[in-house]
């Protein structure tokens, strides 16, 4: 343990953070955000953008799999469209492939460090020679607008967002999902998700904490760009908190709670799908304001 050191993870608004013991493998400041690498005995291999831990490898399936299979599977989708915005570790690319009936999988990251890096670090990441993957690196504000123009539809949509506080900031605007809610198909959805906080004044997001005090839930129930919208939570140990809520939105508000076909993964399955729909009275409350 020699080369291993006492490491904080970023701490911003709320005056918390995790430490952890780690060895630093890799650093680099990519044109977009500081990528760092770092091992942890018993959790694996870590990727850190700007500060904050984004994927381990010890518990990254909890956060894919729930992500793509509760949207995929909620409800009966055929020659699905998938489009993943962010997504460098891969992990989200890799859970979507798993399904025949995904035609299409696009994932638009601006950062290819973050892929290259992942894929040489965490290994975590789906096949991006697949035949049905589109690989695009480029700003996913100047995508999403292009796609508009050309009337593009994706029938799922995975914000895999870092923090707002490097080149996601952003995607975290009204702007930003005035033009996205133009390409989520008629029987679409779009997955958003952050850790969760409870504190003296009510539930709280580290979005809200670390950017500048919204973040994409509260400018959905502000605006209602998409009317309906569904929760559901999972655990994952290594975010902050480890309490992580997923916000579904769409057009039509057929819930998504119940799984259409079964899936097992190395966390999902339909009775973990649908009990992650059971939120805590406060959680409820908190959300319906």
């Amino acid at each position: 343990m020699s080369d291993y050191e006492w490491w904080q993870e970023r701490c911003d608004g709320m005056g918390i953070s995790q430490s952890l013991k780690v060895k630093l493998l890799h650093r680099e400041q990519s044109p977009f955000q500081l990528v760092e690498i770092y091992d942890h005995e018993d959790f694996g291999r870590l990727l850190v953008l700007d500060g904050y831990i984004q994927a381990s490898q010890a518990d990254e399936f909890i956060y894919h799999e729930m992500g793509m299979h509760v949207p995929l599977l909620g409800r009966e989708r055929k020659d699905a469209n998938v489009l993943i915005i962010g997504g460098g570790d891969g992990g989200n690319l890799r859970e979507a492939l798993v399904h025949d009936f995904v035609k299409s999988v696009t994932m638009v990251e601006i950062d290819e460090r973050v892929i290259r890096l992942s894929e040489e670090y965490l290994g975590v990441n789906g096949d991006y020679n697949d035949p049905r993957v589109n690989l695009v690196i480029d700003d996913a504000k100047k995508f999403v607008s292009n796609a508009k123009e050309r009337d593009e539809k994706f029938d799922v949509i995975i914000l895999d967002l870092t923090e707002p506080v490097g080149p996601s900031a952003v995607l975290f605007t009204e702007a930003f999902f005035t033009d996205l809610v133009e390409i989520v198909s008629d029987t679409g959805v779009v997955v958003d998700s952050d850790s969760v906080f409870l504190t003296l004044h009510g539930g709280g997001f580290l979005q809200e904490q670390s950017g500048d005090g919204e973040n994409l839930v509260s400018v959905m129930l502000k605006t209602r760009l998409l009317p309906h919208m569904e929760a559901y939570r999972a655990n994952v140990p290594l975010y902050p908190g480890g309490d992580f809520g997923f916000y579904l939105y769409s057009k039509d508000g057929v819930s998504l709670r119940h799984p259409v076909m079964d899936h097992q993964g190395k966390h999902y399955d339909a009775d973990v799908h649908q009990a992650s729909f059971a939120l805590p009275k406060w959680q409820r409350d908190w959300l319906d304001r």
